[in-house]
């Protein structure tokens, strides 16, 4: 691969290798964290990505950043349900974010909701990693813990039939962004934040949720 979007995956391989390798995720994919733990990291999710959406619906005017903001990607009803299920009707209890979300939700409302390259770097890291490495994670959390749909629907894009090829269009889409170079660097570096500030979530939760007895 070459162009932008081959940059990019390499400037932030370290952040996402860090990321991915978290010891919460790993045990949580083998199913070695109590089921709060994932409760707890859903509602985290949610609180994101509240923010992110909400700077979506406001780079809907902007040329650039509009061709990513689709809807199709949408994950907050989507975490809504899965609390329904996972908590119960009164799932809106468990949404507590914790320091590093809140960190992680005041850096996207500090910049994404004005400048469309900071709302791509975080846009990038978070959806490209859902239609990757996420939907693993949602397969191998389905097994562990014998969860059903009903309960995983945020890993789960109903609204796109060729993820393979949803990717491959998102990577033109970098290739052919028309930012100067300087744009561009800032786009990568916001990246890499963006893994830190997840790695930063995943350490607190693992602290609060040890490994399963």
């Amino acid at each position: 691969m070459s162009g932008f979007a081959a940059r990019l995956r390499r400037a932030t391989m370290a952040e996402h290798r860090e990321a991915e390798t978290r010891t919460f995720i790993t045990r949580l994919m083998d199913g070695r964290i109590p089921l709060a733990g994932f409760v707890a990291l859903t509602a985290q999710y949610l609180v994101i990505y509240r923010a992110l959406e909400d700077a979506a619906d406001r780079m809907g005017a902007d040329g650039t950043a509009a061709a990513f903001a689709d809807p199709a990607l949408s994950r907050v009803p989507a975490l809504e349900a899965d609390l329904a299920e996972l908590h119960g009707p009164d799932w809106p209890s468990a949404v507590t974010p914790i320091e590093a979300t809140q960190r992680y939700a005041a850096r996207l409302r500090e910049h994404c909701f004005t400048s469309p390259v900071h709302f791509l770097a975080h846009h990038y890291v978070r959806y490209l990693g859902d239609l990757s490495g996420g939907r693993l994670v949602g397969r191998a959390v389905a097994k562990a813990y014998g969860l059903g749909p009903a309960r995983l629907a945020f890993y789960t894009f109903d609204q796109i039939d060729d993820v393979r090829g949803y990717k491959a269009a998102y990577r033109e889409r970098l290739d052919a962004l028309p930012y100067p170079v300087e744009d561009l660097a800032v786009l990568v570096a916001e990246a890499r934040l963006a893994f830190r500030l997840n790695s930063a979530v995943f350490e607190q939760l693992g602290a609060a949720y040890p490994q399963a007895a």
